[in-house]
């Protein structure tokens, strides 16, 4: 029987969109602001921006480093 998320595959498709409102979330819960967060991940304010409304992609390791600038693991990112 295969997994009904992943097909057997072992991944987790998400969109952008998803993803960005995760670390929207999350900044918001760490009362940061887009431009406090770009700082920190090394971004621009519209960067942020984009990202969190999902019209900008980014990898896995950009993932990892949203999660340590936002203080959370990064499977918290991941809806």
């Amino acid at each position: 029987m295969k997994c009904p998320t992943c097909n057997g595959t072992g991944e987790i498709a998400t969109t952008s969109a998803h993803v960005g409102l995760m670390i929207c979330a999350a900044r918001h819960q760490a009362k940061m602001t887009q431009e406090e967060l770009a700082s920190k991940v090394g971004r621009s304010r519209p960067q942020i921006a984009n990202i969190e409304a999902g019209r900008s992609s980014f990898d896995i390791k950009m993932l990892s480093i949203f999660a340590e600038a936002l203080g959370v693991p990064a499977k918290e990112l991941i809806p």
